[in-house]
């Protein structure tokens, strides 16, 4: 049975076609790009950090200093899966992040949320970004439901993320991409402090 919905945002029947480093790399890349007005930031790929329960692989760290040298630690997960992420990854993040004494952290998946991850990384501040093609950004108005290439002429990225908010039971989509970082700007300014 197959419960994913083609007009979804955070549950898609078909995930972006990318190999796991590019993938990785445009995330470094839109990452390095939304911090680099912040104060001594820094982001890289496929961190090691100790923990209580032993090691982690982080697919990317971001950190950057407020109130004159306090560190904020950022953890980035990459998910390429075929199905929805779950509950479960948001709640191994959520370890992860306590043990190695991160502040922050950021899913992002190639393939969707399920409705309970949305709602466990909403209550607990974890960012959720669907992975897309650029091109499914584009959008037409028809009477019928038509999948139209957008016109040559149009310069889409090649990738693009949907950062998924969910409260007030309702679930809230915003583009991000190269030209539009502002929402992520927001959310990694929310609850650290930073004006």
């Amino acid at each position: 049975m197959n419960n994913r919905n083609s007009d979804s945002p955070w549950n898609p029947v078909n995930s972006v076609q990318v190999t796991p480093k590019e993938y990785e790399m445009q995330v470094v890349e839109w990452i390095s790009q939304f911090g680099s007005d912040l104060n001594g930031f820094r982001v890289e790929h496929l961190v090691q950090l100790p923990g209580t329960g032993g090691e982690y692989e982080i697919d990317a760290v971001a950190e950057f200093s407020i109130f004159q040298g306090a560190r904020i630690v950022v953890l980035v997960e990459c998910k390429r899966y075929n199905r929805p992420v779950e509950r479960e990854v948001v709640l191994s993040l959520i370890s992860k992040l306590r043990d190695v004494g991160a502040h922050k952290a950021i899913i992002f998946s190639t393939s969707g949320f399920q409705r309970g991850a949305l709602e466990y990384a909403a209550a607990k501040g974890i960012a959720t970004i669907t992975f897309i093609d650029g091109k499914s950004t584009y959008n037409t108005r028809s009477r019928f439901q038509l999948s139209v290439e957008p016109p040559p002429w149009i310069n889409f990225p090649k990738y693009s993320g949907l950062f998924l908010s969910y409260h007030d039971n309702r679930l809230y989509s915003s583009l991000i991409g190269k030209e539009s970082l502002d929402i992520l700007q927001a959310w990694l300014q929310r609850d650290t402090g930073i004006t």
